[in-house]
């Protein structure tokens, strides 16, 4: 859902004339495999009103969800503080700010690419 969410809003944003009703038909099947549109509904009117104008932070959050999961589980998952782990991430992570790109700081401290799965098993 939020996949669908995202290449919604990307659309809706970047093009002058947007049929709403299509964007969401055309989309719909690339994202929630298997489930079919439902007749009579209309997904671009059930966005929270909490999030409207404010949708990249809803998305940011949600990688911040599946970042800090990964973290945790591959880090810190057998349940023990670990000051090693927590100086470490303090120091490859914290301490950077924003002097290097999110990303990169991220890989470097996990030692490869981020994973989805910890928030997935979550």
């Amino acid at each position: 859902y939020h996949q669908a969410t995202g290449l919604f809003d990307q659309r809706i944003y970047s093009d002058v004339d947007v049929d709403f009703r299509q964007l969401i038909r055309s989309l719909h099947p690339k994202v929630m495999l298997g489930l079919p549109v439902v007749e009579g509904t209309n997904h671009a009117s059930c966005f929270p009103r909490a999030v409207i104008g404010s949708e990249a932070t809803c998305y940011s959050r949600l990688w911040s969800e599946v970042f800090a999961a990964d973290i945790f589980a591959s880090q810190f998952g057998d349940g023990h503080p670990n000051l090693y782990m927590g100086l470490q991430f303090r120091d490859k992570v914290l301490d950077q700010g924003g002097g290097n790109k999110a990303m990169e700081l991220l890989t470097s401290f996990l030692g490869r690419e981020p994973s989805t799965q910890a928030y997935i098993e979550s």
